[in-house]
This record gives C-alpha cells, structure tokens and sequence, in this order.
C-alpha cells in the first residue's frame, strides 16, 4: 500500500471531514460525530452481511467479552461452541439477557476492513486494532472509557450515544479505581447506519440500543509527546552508554527512604544529556524515524506464501494488498522494517530496493540499480518470501513458454 492509496482509504472513510482536519484537528481535540458522504463505503467495512461474517467466525468465541449495565441474568458460557449454529445461539443468549458482545480481531475476516486498518497504520505508524459489538433492543452499557482512541462506525440499526465533553488523556496504567465513575457534563446524540463516531481516548461514554445494533470500534492511539520525548531517549541511549548505566541498585532499600536522593544527580545529568541532545539538528527526527522503524516490525506479519514461487527475471511483481514498509538507513545497510520484522540489505542495491517499494507492478527485469541479475533476483525473492511481494495474477497464470 503507497502512502496515497492510504490516503484514499482514510478519506473515504471519513468524508465529508478531510483528512487533513481530521490529523491536525480532531485528533487534538474532542469527540466527534460524522455523517452524511462516505455512509455507502463505511458499511461495507465488514461485508454485506456482517452479522453473518461475525457468526461464520466461530472460531472467535473463546476470544469475545460482554458488557451491561441492565443485564437480566448471569452470562451464558462460551465453552466449546461447536460451530457457526451453535455459536448465533449462544449470543441469542447474551442478547436475551441484555449484553451487548464485543467480537475482537476482525481484520482478517474482511478485506476492506484490513486496509482501512492498515491504511491507519500507514499513516500513524502505529497499531491498530478492530473489533465489533453486537446489541439487541433494550441494551445499557455501563459508563467506561477505552484506553486508545476509536473510529466507531455504525453498520446496522441505531445507537443513543452519551458521550462526556472532555478527556483528561488517562494514561494506559490504571492507578487506584474511584468507587464510582460518573458520567457528567455530556452530549447525548443518536447514530444512524453509515454515521461515524470519533472518541479521544478516556472519554466517558455509554450508549443504549432501541433496536438490534452493530457497530465496528477502530482502535488506535496516536503519536504522544511522552512517546517522542521516549523515542529521543531511546535514540540518546543508543549512542550514550551513560543513559545505560546502572543507577538503581538499592531501589529497593531507596523507595523505603534510605538514600533516595542519590538517584537526583544522575537523573538529573540525564535530562540535561537529552535535552542538549534534542537542540541538535536532526537527532530528533532520527529518533522517530528508529522508533517508527520498531513499530512497523512489531506490527502483525504480513501474509507470505507457504511456498515462495521460483522466480527469474522476466516474473511480474506487485506489492500485495496491504503491504507497506519504513526505510532506515546506516553508512552501509538500509533497514527494511516491514509489518513482521526487518530486512538488512546492502547500500549497494539501495536504487533497486527503492523502485520495487515505490512501483506497484514491475519485471524483475526492468529493476534499475548497478546489480547483478542475480542480486535483484535474490531481493526480489526475498521481499516475496516475507509478504511484501508477490507475482502479479495474470503472470502467475500464464502458461510457460
């Protein structure tokens, strides 16, 4: 996927919103409802049919969790759901009892929500994570807040939201739990098929249902300023084998109050370290381009083939359909961080590692580069084996000879 299919993706789904108000605005502001352009392609995100999407996926039953704030009765067991039939009667059950059931991991169970997701991670350098929660009439969700932000898109029936006006930006460690957790001022605001939910993380919310309803919870968090200032300490630590000294020996005599204020120098050393650290030009965006190549690798594997194709120079490639990668660069190999892991490769061949990430369809061939044939077939056949690559449909069928 290429930064502007990404871009694409994301516009649709946010029309009449612009993405770019949607980076620069509402991801540093409060809630937000969208309607009205895009509700057609919002509610294909799970296939035409997503209530038989989420059945057939039976394999998920050990996986789900359930909410209510009215339930009518203990929860049903989910233990040893047989198959597609018996799993709908078991969330026949739960809806009977007023719980609303949240369906985690959907990404591979319908491709256009998969590249909404990845889509996301492009643009964000970040995880994203998909679920869906199902709802019959007469459904009260307890007041609760999620620890990443949601994109909530409505796919069937109807849903009263009630959303709290601000967010304090809880971080994701929970201290010690308030005995009750109060709503206070909100909006209340009904959502209707195709409508799109925005919610910062730790905003309050509940919501009812009048009728059946299900929606999908896109999860994410955007780029804080604690997880830069943690990337330009990764990056000073790297380079400053003081940031990497032991310092905390007797911690556990310290936190008793027995020398504590030993640890205030070198503390406080380190932060004048990063700090002349981060006035340096260009460290800063070496540091998040280092952190981003270890979160690109640490997203989930891309699909590779079991058996990777032989392959020679006339084979056709494209980049397979949720591909995509961050490049990082030494004085003598380029980090290939790619969704799954890294590829080391050579400065030498960085000309031919670039036109295969930037060209969606090519010969092996037509490659550029001072490399040998063989050199830009043992790349190619590499980003084929880990999923980044793969032989273009009709070349693949086409007869030999």
């Amino acid at each position: 996927m290429l930064f502007p299919e990404a871009q694409r993706t994301l516009q649709q789904l946010l029309a009449p919103l612009t993405l770019d108000e949607f980076l620069d605005k509402t991801l540093s502001g409060g809630f937000c409802r969208i309607g009205g352009a895009g509700a057609k392609e919002r509610m294909a995100l799970l296939g035409p049919d997503p209530r038989a999407v989420l059945i057939d996926a039976f394999h998920l039953a050990p996986l789900l969790t359930f909410h209510s704030a009215n339930p009518s009765g203990p929860a049903p067991s989910l233990a040893g759901v047989a198959d597609a039939a018996d799993f709908r009667a078991r969330i026949a059950q739960f809806h009977a009892r007023n719980y609303s059931v949240r369906f985690p991991e959907l990404r591979p169970l319908w491709p256009q929500l998969d590249r909404l997701a990845r889509a996301l991670e492009l643009m964000l350098h970040q995880p994203v994570t998909t679920s869906a929660f199902w709802s019959r009439a007469g459904m009260r969700a307890p007041v609760h807040y999620d620890d990443h932000d949601l994109i909530v898109v409505q796919l069937l029936g109807e849903k009263r939201w009630h959303v709290a006006n601000s967010s304090d930006l809880p971080n994701t460690w929970r201290g010690i739990p308030p005995d009750t957790v109060e709503l206070g001022s909100h909006a209340t605001f009904d959502v209707y098929p195709g409508d799109v939910v925005y919610l910062p993380r730790g905003t309050l919310h509940s919501v009812t249902s009048e009728a059946e309803s299900l929606h999908l919870s896109i999860g994410f968090t955007p780029l804080t300023l604690r997880e830069a200032l943690i990337a330009a300490l990764d990056q000073l630590s790297d380079v400053d084998q003081t940031l990497r000294s032991t310092v905390g020996g007797r911690l556990a005599y310290q936190l008793q109050g027995a020398g504590i204020e030993r640890l205030v120098g070198p503390v406080l050393e380190g932060v004048e370290r990063l700090r002349a650290a981060c006035r340096t030009p260009g460290f800063l965006a070496a540091a998040l381009q280092h952190r981003s190549s270890r979160v690109i690798a640490r997203l989930a594997a891309l699909p590779a083939p079991a058996a990777p194709p032989a392959l020679d120079l006339d084979s056709e490639l494209t980049h397979t359909d949720v591909a995509f990668c961050h490049l990082t660069a030494s004085p003598k190999k380029i980090d290939f961080s790619h969704p799954g892991g890294h590829v080391y490769i050579h400065r030498g061949a960085e000309q031919s590692l670039l036109y295969m990430v930037n060209t969606p369809r090519f010969r092996v061939r037509d490659v550029p580069g001072e490399i040998a044939g063989d050199v830009r077939l043992s790349l190619a056949a590499k980003l084929v084996e880990i999923g980044f690559l793969k032989l273009a449909s009709d070349a693949a069928n086409r007869p030999a000879g």
